[in-house]
């Protein structure tokens, strides 16, 4: 029995045959970027690039072991799936389509799946449950190497690190408070919203939080504003008196709030929901 977690791996790693890629419908399908693999909730995987018919796209791509799971997964009533470019299924049973209707383009996977996988996925998964797979011959490795590759990895990631503050402090005219705005929401929204979080951190300029810094309740209108949150009609004083504020903000400076459906809520402890810890960045 295939589980869905094998065709992650096996459209993460692209390890099928890639080359000469055909829709359910004949559609001619050539694949330049797999996307990032999504483990919270929404598309498996974001920010795809693929070339359908000749036309390039970019968006999202959900994968199933049959087409109609995603009736069976409600994704049709998801707003977050509107933006789904691919369906690559194991088996295709039906044909799916949009909120709109359109046809989404599927991709039947097991046709460009080498029998060597299939048979390796098999064995792995037959055999008795381990930590990880190299649990038994990892004190086989020369410890030399072991700690050598140890350290490479951490420099590795603290250049990585350092390359991220430095394209945006380029990016923002060496204005080091701005830097650290962005990256202070970004881990704001911790591991689940860090991207979205982020995002809104970027979708104005630094400048409007310096002008409305004494300003709490500007403050919290813009964030929350440009996190889509306030367009809810809600007979609460707060709440209207921070959709005034952004609405003000919004004309006066021509921003466009970020998609709301970037900001998830999904298996997430009440205390670190987005709203919650907009207000606390706020």
């Amino acid at each position: 029995m295939i589980r869905e977690n094998f065709l992650h791996f096996l459209w993460q790693y692209k390890l099928f045959n890639f080359l000469d890629l055909k829709g359910s419908n004949d559609e001619t399908i050539v694949l330049i970027n797999v996307g990032i693999h999504n483990l919270n909730a929404g598309p498996d995987f974001f920010n795809a690039k693929i070339k359908i018919n000749n036309q390039l796209w970019a968006g999202n791509v959900e994968l199933h072991i049959k087409s109609s799971d995603w009736y069976v997964h409600n994704h049709e009533l998801d707003k977050a799936y509107d933006s789904v470019i691919l369906h690559v299924v194991w088996e295709h049973d039906m044909s799916i389509f949009r909120a709109d209707n359109s046809e989404i383009i599927t991709l039947v996977l097991k046709d460009y799946v080498q029998k060597k996988a299939l048979v390796n996925y098999q064995k792995l998964f037959s055999t008795t449950p381990k930590w990880i797979n190299c649990e038994q011959s990892i004190h086989q490795v020369d410890s030399f190497v072991l700690n050598n590759w140890i350290e490479r990895l951490y420099f590795e990631r603290l250049q990585k690190k350092s390359n991220e503050i430095l394209k945006l402090l380029k990016d923002s005219n060496n204005d080091w408070e701005a830097v650290l705005f962005k990256l202070l929401a970004r881990n704001f929204g911790l591991k689940v919203n860090k991207d979205a979080f982020f995002n809104l951190a970027n979708s104005f300029e630094f400048s409007l939080i310096r002008k409305n810094q004494n300003q709490s309740v500007s403050i919290e209108a813009l964030l929350f504003g440009q996190a889509g949150m306030l367009n809810n009609d809600i007979e609460e004083s707060y709440y209207k008196e921070l959709q005034k504020e952004y609405h003000f903000l919004q004309v006066k400076y021509k921003i466009t709030p970020i998609h709301q459906s970037d900001i998830k809520f999904f298996r997430l402890r009440p205390s670190n929901f987005p709203t919650i810890r907009l207000s606390q960045l706020a």
